[in-house]
C-alpha cells in the first residue's frame, strides 16, 4: 500500500482498478460500498442545498438541454438518484452530480472564465468534475492528475460518455510519479489535496498548483486523517504558501471547519 492519501487504502485503487477492467463491476460502481466510502455519498439534502445555490445563480442559466446533457453523468455507474422539484419542472439525478454543478457554479461566479483554457484536477473520483466543466466550459486541455487505476476509471467513464473527445482534451497524470511541471490556468482539487500526505502535497505543490494562476480547493475540516496521521499540512500552513489566498465559507458546510480556498479570484 502506498499510503499517499486517506484514499490510497489499497481497497479504493484496487476496486477502481477492476471497474475499468470489468463490465460487470463497472456497471454498478457508484453504488459499491468500497467506492461510496470514499465518493459518491453526498446526501439527498445537501443536493437539494446544492440545486438552489445552482438555481440562484443569476451567471449560470441551465436550459432543459443543457440540464440534460450534464445529467448525462448519471448514465454510467448506476447510482443512487433523488427526483429534484423546482420551478414546475424537475430532475432526477444523483446529489454528487449537483455538487459538480455547484462548483461550476462557483467557478463561474469567481473567476474571468475567458481566461480559463486549461485546468489542473488533483484527486478526480471518476471524472465526474471534469466532464461537466469540459461540457460547459472553453477549455481546451483537462489534466487528470490520481493514482493511476483512478486515472483507468475515469478515461473509462469519460469515453464512454463522450467517445469523440472523451480523450482528446484530457491528459492523465500518474500522480505517484510526476516528475514534470503542469501549468494551467486554473488548479482544483475538492475533498483531496487536504487528505495527502506532506511529501506528495509538496510535489504537487511544486509541480501543479503553484504552476496554476487561479485556484479552487475544498479544503476538508482539521481533523481528518491526512492532519495527524499522513503528516498532511493544516489550513494555516497551507495559506502561508499560496499568494494572496481567500477563504470561502463551503455552502453547504458538508463537515464543521470545512472551507474553500481561492486564489486568482475577480
Amino acid at each position: 500500500m502506498r499510503n499517499t492519501s486517506a484514499s490510497d487504502n489499497g481497497k479504493y485503487p484496487e476496486f477502481c482498478y477492476f471497474a475499468s477492467k470489468r463490465d460487470d463491476v463497472f456497471r454498478s460502481f457508484k453504488i459499491n460500498p468500497v467506492y461510496t466510502e470514499i465518493l459518491e455519498h453526498t446526501s439527498p439534502q445537501q443536493g437539494a442545498d446544492y440545486l438552489s445555490i445552482i438555481l440562484n445563480n443569476k451567471n449560470l442559466n441551465l436550459g432543459a438541454d443543457t440540464w440534460r446533457t450534464l445529467l448525462q453523468n448519471d448514465s454510467v455507474g448506476s447510482p443512487k438518484v433523488t427526483t429534484y422539484k423546482f420551478s414546475n419542472n424537475s430532475i432526477t439525478c444523483s446529489p454528487t452530480t449537483l455538487r459538480y454543478i455547484k462548483v461550476l457554479s462557483d467557478i463561474i461566479n469567481l473567476f474571468d472564465i475567458d481566461q480559463i483554457k486549461t485546468v489542473s484536477e488533483v484527486g478526480i473520483g471518476y471524472a465526474g468534475q471534469c466532464r461537466i466543466l469540459l461540457k460547459m466550459l472553453k477549455i481546451h486541455q483537462y489534466n487528470l492528475v490520481d493514482l493511476p487505476e483512478v486515472l483507468a476509471l475515469a478515461e473509462r467513464f469519460l469515453n464512454v460518455l463522450d467517445p469523440q473527445n472523451g480523450g482528446g482534451a484530457v491528459r492523465y497524470f500518474d500522480g505517484t510519479h510526476l516528475y514534470n511541471d503542469i501549468v494551467s490556468d486554473l488548479f482544483i482539487s475538492n475533498y483531496a489535496f487536504s487528505e495527502l500526505n506532506r511529501t506528495v502535497q509538496d510535489i504537487y505543490l511544486e509541480k501543479v498548483i503553484l504552476k496554476a494562476k487561479f485556484g479552487y480547493i475544498t479544503w476538508n475540516a482539521p481533523l481528518i486523517q491526512s492532519v495527524f496521521k499522513l503528516g498532511g499540512y493544516s489550513l494555516d500552513e497551507f495559506l502561508k504558501i499560496i499568494p494572496n489566498a481567500n477563504i470561502f465559507p463551503e455552502q453547504p458546510l458538508t463537515a464543521p471547519g470545512n472551507c474553500i480556498v481561492v486564489w486568482g479570484n475577480k
